[in-house]
């Protein structure tokens, strides 16, 4: 192999035929081999390194795409490194490794894969609207236009900190729902690791075993009074009354649908029939209608129904509408909201001061009324089984899951029936609650 001074002279002079290809070394960097090729000349690093047996091959580029000076540059500046025991040729790889990947990542951006992900989403969960409000009103509008490769965990933990100042509760949901959405991005492989990996939760909840907050008699004709009275749209004010009169969860109540109603004429015989695909368990639940409710959910139709044909348009198909067109039903979010902004405005040196002073230390959610009602049926002497058909929570033993069909139908409306009187008593005032609230007549 012959040794030459390899530098631009060289590089002019040489015989380039098609045919030669012949290599030369440098005579003053031996590890430094240039081939000539008729179109080029590519130069190359041969070293081992540092405790290695094995050699390997460093490019050093092409002339006359880089000048032979700037050759020799590189392969002076390579040396170096490999005396320090360093690897330009690995760390070359890996850089090469990487980009490959980058490149197989998604090329969307943020705004992009989240809509590709909902219809994924509403395959894996039944409260996947849940998911999509916590995602849009705080990931979409501020990361839209990133690349998910480049989100970072500082990032979602920040994000995550900013909502829990202001919804600390809403920010342990959006934690959840970045967990699964990255983890679905890591399937479909749009991402390699996901930047929520390590992101504890923003806000403490209550521990195991820790009973959810339940509302006392009073607490409870306190708050009613304060949703009647509240500015709220009227779909909100009856979703929360509906709530707090059947015990069910804030998203099925909040979903209620008219195709979902049956027998609304027939309080004997009235009904809410909830698919399993909006229920948590993934089974059928009936749901009686107790008098109150039937009146509550009757006005809310026929508000609707006056609205829709002053409006000129068809009927929407939920009971309990959003004051926003394009959503069509309250959001489960909303109920929440709507409960932070009543109780706060609350005057703790009002009539029912100490009760509100306690709303306000211990700030209940939606999820109390559940908590509340089925504390208030065992009260009143409603058996265990019946309760827990109520909140439709599934026994799991053989006889449940292969043989037992019964619903208990009737059992769940005598249950429902007695909570309702229960609650009209204290509205009334006909029934104590343990504290001076002076009687007001309940509004229609």
């Amino acid at each position: 192999m012959p040794r030459v001074l390899l530098d631009d002279t060289f590089a002019r002079k040489v015989d380039r035929s098609a045919a030669s290809q012949i290599e030369f070394t440098d005579e003053r960097i031996r590890s430094w081999k240039a081939r000539i090729y008729a179109d080029r000349i590519v130069g190359s690093l041969r070293y081992k390194p540092l405790g290695s047996t094995v050699k390997k091959r460093f490019p050093l580029g092409e002339y006359p795409n880089i000048t032979m000076a700037e050759m020799r540059r590189r392969a002076e500046a390579a040396l170096g490194k490999i005396r320090t025991g360093a690897d330009p040729a690995a760390e070359r790889e890996a850089i090469r490794k990487e980009r490959q990947q980058q490149e197989k990542e998604s090329a969307l951006d943020l705004g992009g894969l989240l809509d590709l992900y909902y219809p994924a989403l509403a395959k894996q969960k039944s409260s996947w609207e849940q998911d999509k409000g916590y995602l849009e009103r705080d990931i979409r509008s501020q990361w839209a236009k990133l690349k998910p490769r480049d989100i970072t965990t500082a990032d979602c933990t920040t994000r995550l900190q900013i909502v829990a100042v202001r919804a600390p509760v809403a920010a342990n949901r959006l934690r959840s729902a970045l967990l699964r959405f990255f983890d679905w991005a890591i399937d479909q492989s749009h991402l390699t690791v996901s930047p929520m990996l390590g992101v504890k939760k923003p806000t403490k909840e209550r521990k195991d075993g820790e009973v959810d907050r339940v509302l006392s008699d009073a607490e409870f004709v306190v708050l009613w009074r304060a949703i009647e009275t509240s500015r709220m749209i009227p779909g909100m004010r009856a979703a929360l009354q509906v709530l707090a009169l059947t015990g069910k969860r804030p998203d099925e109540i909040a979903g209620l649908s008219l195709a979902e109603l049956q027998h609304l004429d027939d309080p004997a015989e009235a009904i809410a029939d909830f698919p399993a695909s909006r229920m948590k368990a993934r089974r059928r639940h009936i749901l009686p209608l107790s008098a109150p409710v039937i009146r509550i959910i009757k006005e809310q139709i026929a508000r609707q129904a006056a609205e829709a044909q002053a409006e000129r348009r068809a009927m929407l198909d939920h009971i309990f509408a959003s004051r926003f067109a394009d959503r069509k039903r309250i959001a489960r979010h909303s109920l929440s909201q709507c409960l932070r902004r009543i109780i706060p405005a609350l005057d703790p040196n009002g009539e029912d001061g100490e009760i509100v002073k306690r709303l306000q230390a211990d700030p209940p959610t939606p999820k109390a009324f559940r908590a509340t009602c089925a504390t208030g049926m065992a009260r009143l002497g409603i058996p265990r089984e019946d309760r827990k058909a109520v909140l439709a929570h599934v026994e799991d033993d053989v006889m449940a899951k292969h043989y037992d069909a019964y619903d208990r139908l009737h059992e769940k409306r005598i249950a429902l029936e007695g909570w309702a009187r229960h609650v009209e008593s204290l509205l009334s005032g006909d029934r104590k609650t343990g504290a001076v609230i002076p009687i007001r007549v309940a509004r229609s």
